[in-house]
């Protein structure tokens, strides 16, 4: 029995810091998925970007499946003004049917379980000097077996219009602290994302292109990004790309804007063999 406590708190300790504070790096809905990393798109990872001058509230909803069949659903409410706009947004992330096993090989498990991540948040954005700051702070928690932390993260960003054609953004995401589990503190998931994009106008036809670069504490060297974004009339056509030490990625998805709706749909190839992610999310601008 003694050996079979160790093997659980060695799978607890693997597991969460592995991959638990990571859920928070995971795209919360169709469009990031199908862009990768983009310090610039709106309804992405960099507060900046919640800016907007609609007019009334913007809410999304998204649904999708990540790596090792990880289940993901999110909730995003943007509140928009004329100087400032505030979002609130919330995330869970959920993993089934982990099997505990001893050390000694068995044809049943001694039992299964789950893990989790869960993050609730709000953020706002407003326009400073030229230049569109934005800044966002959540609650974190994850949940693993009968252990669990919960801590507090923070996200800052801006975004600048040089001309017309070029603009440029940058992000730090995930600044903050994670309360003790079995006196170790899981780590938060670090990120420094900066990108620049062109905008390239054909007719009807609307092209962003952006290259993305970005950091993280968990990463061993950089990740580059090469996204582009297509318009025509009511559609998007999304296309990426994600270089790493020993990993690429491709990525791809599809926008439709139907009046006061808007369906995004993305999903992801990679050379990881776990999986191919899927997300959809459903935009609506409400009264």
């Amino acid at each position: 029995m003694r050996s079979i406590f160790k093997f659980l708190l060695l799978i607890i300790s693997c597991v969460l810091y592995g991959t638990g504070t990571q859920f928070l790096s995971i795209p919360s809905n169709g469009l990031e998925l199908a862009i990768g990393a983009n310090a610039i798109q709106k309804n992405s990872i960099n507060p900046a970007g919640l800016l907007t001058h609609s007019p009334g509230p913007i809410m999304g909803v998204s649904y999708g499946s990540w790596l090792a069949n990880t289940k993901l659903s999110a909730i995003k409410v943007l509140f928009p003004g004329q100087k400032i706009s505030y979002g609130l947004d919330l995330k869970y992330v959920d993993l089934d049917d982990l099997e505990l096993r001893s050390e000694r090989p068995t044809d049943d498990p001694l039992a299964t379980f789950g893990a989790s991540g869960f993050s609730l948040g709000g953020s706002f954005s407003k326009e400073f000097l030229g230049i569109d700051v934005g800044a966002a702070i959540r609650y974190v928690r994850i949940d693993l077996y009968t252990e669990n932390s919960s801590g507090f993260a923070g996200d800052i960003g801006v975004t600048k219009t040089l001309s017309p054609n070029i603009n440029l953004g940058g992000a730090i995401l995930n600044l903050g602290k994670m309360s003790d589990l079995r006196n170790e503190e899981p780590k938060l998931p670090l990120r420094i994302v900066s990108t620049a994009n062109l905008k390239v106008e054909m007719d009807q036809l609307v092209n962003n292109i952006a290259l993305t670069g970005e950091w993280s504490n968990l990463i061993n060297g950089s990740i580059f990004y090469v996204s582009t974004i297509s318009k025509w009339k009511n559609m998007s056509f999304r296309l990426s790309s994600k270089l790493a030490e020993n990993i690429t990625e491709i990525s791809g998805g599809l926008g439709l804007q139907f009046g006061m709706y808007r369906l995004n749909y993305g999903v992801r190839i990679g050379s990881q063999n776990l999986g191919m992610p899927q997300m959809i999310d459903l935009i609506i601008q409400l009264p």
